[in-house]
């Protein structure tokens, strides 16, 4: 089981200052989750690697400077950073694209988001949550929509919009084959914090309550998704952490086609106890 030796901050603010003004605290070990899937996030926010014949798609960039660390997560892999040529972001919050201004510069990838996001970035840049840490905007190159999947090299990403989280937030679905031809479907959910569809956000920000029904709405529609790796924005939200090798290159521990279920109704269950359904 991956234990850090540092305390665990209790509150996202907290946990996003430790990330930036202590990364060191936060960092993990890459580690295999399909097999061409591999995780270079940290201990809170998760970042996730994919190799192609055609090169690298990096999913979410964590906060600005975490930069570093996941250079050095895709270095101990043994690939190389610039071979990243497409940036896929699941939603605009600072822990999930605070990084995309210098990786994208550095590489030269194409950054993908959802157009219903976009406006965090050049209206409401509040709404990104930096917190005051550094953030440098960014354009967007690719809109993601549900009838254009990402295709780079042998992989194909079907994403799937999927609001409430943030209007934008999309959850993305591909299949990974080994080397001996047996398929693993992927699944990532593109947002499911609770923090976000509470009175109380609604009230702050000035954004619509109906987010909070496409959020369950969303939640239901892909609850029966067949899914044999269920990956997390969030490593805790499914213990990635606690089921990863991090001293060998198996991803076995992954391959549950009922995590994915397991994990859509526990949010479900959240959200209505939130909400005081029964």
């Amino acid at each position: 089981m991956w234990q850090s030796k540092y305390p665990k901050p209790k509150t996202p603010v907290e946990l996003l200052k430790q990330g930036c003004e202590r990364p060191w605290e936060v960092a993990v070990k890459p580690f295999r989750l399909a097999p061409h899937v591999y995780y270079v996030g940290n201990s809170w926010v998760g970042g996730f690697l994919i190799k192609t014949r055609e090169g690298l798609i990096l999913v979410d960039t964590t906060m600005h400077h975490q930069v570093y660390l996941i250079f050095e997560s895709i270095r101990q892999l043994g690939f190389d950073p610039k071979d990243i040529k497409i940036i896929l972001i699941t939603h605009a919050h600072y822990d999930h694209l605070g990084a995309v201004r210098p990786i994208a510069e550095y590489s030269g990838a194409k950054v993908y988001m959802a157009k219903e996001d976009e406006f965090f970035i050049t209206e409401r840049p509040e709404l990104i949550f930096a917190n005051g840490l550094t953030f440098a905007p960014f354009e967007v190159d690719e809109y993601l929509a549900d009838d254009k999947p990402v295709t780079l090299g042998e992989i194909t990403i079907q994403t799937v919009h999927s609001p409430g989280h943030t209007p934008g937030a999309t959850s993305l679905f591909f299949d990974d084959r080994d080397d001996a031809g047996n398929t693993y479907r992927v699944g990532l959910h593109g947002g499911v914090g609770l923090g976000t569809v509470t009175d109380r956000y609604y009230e702050l920000t000035g954004l619509p309550p109906s987010l909070r029904d496409d959020y369950l709405n969303g939640l239901l529609r892909l609850r029966d998704r067949e899914v044999d790796i269920a990956l997390a924005s969030h490593p805790d939200h499914i213990g990635m952490l606690d089921r990863a090798d991090m001293e060998g290159d198996s991803f076995s521990a992954f391959c549950d086609p009922s995590a994915w279920g397991r994990f859509i109704d526990e949010r479900v269950r959240l959200l209505k106890e939130m909400m005081g359904a029964n």
